[in-house]
């Protein structure tokens, strides 16, 4: 029966920004170093690179350093290697005499070392953190972990029962905190008496401090959503805290939080589940800060001048740079490196909902031709999400550009959120498991069906990388009446000999485990093969993977046409010499565009950059 799709958002095919005039190369930037007022950013893309820009904190101001690593701290006894604070100031150098260790810290703000002290800790092979607010250095060894207090130089130990999953300090080290799934809770174990408190959450996720260590943030399962909760830290172990806050609504996921002095920022998608913005919480008050940022990487502090900013990701277009928010109050800054890219303004890109599951569609910004064909993209994953333009992830977003390559030509494409994907609530990602093959597959077909109602379409042709490879498989046999082709990147073909090989698989997931016989059932039913001696001579399957893709082995590609082959299927292969289970170079980017033309006689569709 057929269901009026419901539009959500629309995003504007022209962004805000100014671009280029050309389309231009990818440019992922992230925040790698900070040295005193210099942070050191590094942008990957499907060109030769990375390349490396160093940026004044005070002017905003980026340098290009060229595609090798700048040099911007000293060295330490002859070394570079040693273990820094978040601000660059400070560095832990271990030297080994025998069996001892001696451990050394160094003032490294300056372009030369100054040694500060000889930690009186000399146990070998330690693990060693320096405290956020670069106030303490904390060493683990085992489960027994040791602070030294920098300011009074002054020890003190503590033994925790157990190792903690989430592990993490707070900001001047008086807490070591973490998660521990034996008890399902929260464990903050505090250096000044070596007590341990829990906090009040059963969910997977580590505890965020405010600087003066007066407040705590945490995640809660609330109706199956990642919810965000802050309360004061004087109150921990109590039954029924009275300063226990709820920040967000249910329906509404939490990516990343982070406290800045007494402001809590934090990523969220209260407007929908494609729309990811930046809040910051304080005195009580929670504001947006700015729309649309990027959880391609966490959110992060940055120290200068004794000030605090925070920096976080923004894509724009075909570019992601970092963002700096001023304290006290501030407005965000764009750090910029390389030359911004444009998305492309001939593709326009709305949120939708067809077959009840939420989807990006990009249609031809002149409307199309009688002979438009659509694609529906499957990404991987399957615990991931599409993004309304170019993805957080550029392994995701090499794939965007490729799509709007096939937009560009004349054609429609629907990015779909499958059952099983990110941010939409643990039960919905749930839903998928011991479901492989089935409730996934479901979505696509009633989104087929919806979509070709509203589209008027020649062909329909399903692609997909990863698991969305795999759905590229399935779906050529599972309902053949409605596609006519399929494109599968690096994807699985045979789950059970997927596991088999490689048991550490994260696939696993989503069968509950190896194959043993509480599940062999799901791994079977979830077979690509059958039905595959159904196929016409209309149908054509296209099989690309990296021969040196760690993730997926190459014989779930080569299998699936040496069986295909059997059964008459018109299939063809394209495969990239050192390529792993993303296909990153420009070169063979611009191949993958160019064979899926040719196998699709797409004649309208330009593979020049």
């Amino acid at each position: 029966m057929h269901t009026t799709h419901t539009p959500l958002i629309v995003a504007l095919a022209v962004l805000a920004i100014p671009f280029a005039a050309d389309a231009g190369e990818i440019h992922y930037g992230s925040l790698k170093d900070q040295h005193e007022n210099t942070l050191l950013i590094e942008y990957k893309g499907p060109s030769a690179g990375p390349d490396y820009y160093t940026c004044d904190i005070s002017t905003k101001e980026c340098e290009s350093e060229g595609e090798e690593t700048p040099d911007l701290f000293p060295s330490v006894l002859g070394s570079k290697s040693y273990v820094k604070s978040a601000d660059g100031t400070l560095a832990v150098k271990p030297m080994v005499v025998g069996t001892r260790s001696y451990y050394f810290l160094y003032d490294i703000s300056g372009s030369k070392a100054a040694k500060k002290a000889l930690i009186p800790y000399s146990v070998p092979g330690a693990k060693v953190y320096i405290s956020k607010n670069s106030g303490a250095v904390v060493f683990k060894k085992g489960n027994m972990y040791t602070r030294y207090d920098i300011a009074t130089k002054k020890l003190s130990r503590m033994t925790l029962r157990q190792e903690l999953s989430f592990f993490s300090l707070s900001p001047d080290a008086g807490y070591v905190t973490g998660y521990n799934y034996n008890t399902g809770k929260h464990e903050l174990w505090r250096f000044s008496d070596g007590k341990v408190l829990y906090a009040p959450s059963s969910m997977q996720s580590y505890v965020e401090f405010s600087e003066d260590e007066e407040q705590l943030a945490f995640l809660e399962d609330v109706d199956s959503f990642k919810t965000l909760f802050i309360m004061d830290s004087d109150e921990l172990g109590k039954a029924n805290p009275t300063s226990l806050r709820q920040l967000t609504e249910p329906d509404t996921e939490i990516e990343d939080y982070l406290f800045i002095d007494s402001t809590l920022y934090f990523m969220a998608n209260v407007d929908g589940p494609l729309e990811w913005d930046l809040f910051a919480h304080t005195d009580g008050e929670t504001e947006l800060v700015d729309t649309d940022v990027s959880y391609g990487d966490y959110l992060k502090r940055v120290r200068a001048d004794k000030k605090d900013y925070l920096a976080y990701l923004k894509t724009t277009g075909k570019n992601t740079n970092v963002v700096l928010l001023s304290p006290n109050p501030g407005e965000p800054v764009t750090l910029t490196g390389p030359k911004s890219s444009s998305a492309s303004k001939e593709v326009e890109r709305e949120v939708v909902e067809y077959g009840d599951r939420t989807g990006v569609l990009l249609s031809p910004a002149d409307g199309g031709s009688r002979d438009s064909n659509l694609f529906i993209w499957m990404r991987g994953g399957p615990q991931r999400q599409v993004a309304k333009s170019y993805h957080p992830y550029l392994s995701y977003a090499v794939y965007d550009e490729l799509l709007e390559r096939l937009v560009e030509g004349g054609n429609y494409v629907y990015k779909i959120d499958y059952t099983g994907s990110s941010g939409y609530g643990a039960d919905f990602r749930k839903a998928l498991t011991m479901n492989v093959g089935d409730v996934e597959m479901d979505d696509i077909e009633n989104a087929i069906e919806e979509i070709v109602d509203d589209v008027r379409v020649d062909n329909v042709y399903l692609i997909g990388n990863s698991y969305g490879g795999y759905m590229a498989f399935r779906g050529i046999v599972d309902f053949p009446d409605l596609v006519d082709g399929a494109i599968s990147i690096n994807g699985v073909s045979d789950w059970y000999g997927l596991i088999q090989t490689i048991p550490s698989s994260p696939f696993k997931k989503v069968f509950n485990g190896v194959p043993d016989s509480h599940n062999l059932d799901e791994y079977f039913q979830a077979s690509v093969f059958l039905g595959m001696e159904e196929l016409s001579n209309k149908h054509e399957v296209l099989v690309v993977w990296g021969e040196e893709d760690s993730t997926v082995p190459v014989s779930q590609s080569t299998h699936y046409i040496e069986y295909a082959e059997t059964q008459n299927v018109n299939v063809s292969s394209l495969s990239f010499q050192g390529e792993d289970h993303i296909i990153r170079e420009r070169e063979n980017l611009d191949k993958l565009c160019k064979k899926i033309v040719s196998v699709f006689n797409l004649d309208d569709v330009s593979c020049a950059l």
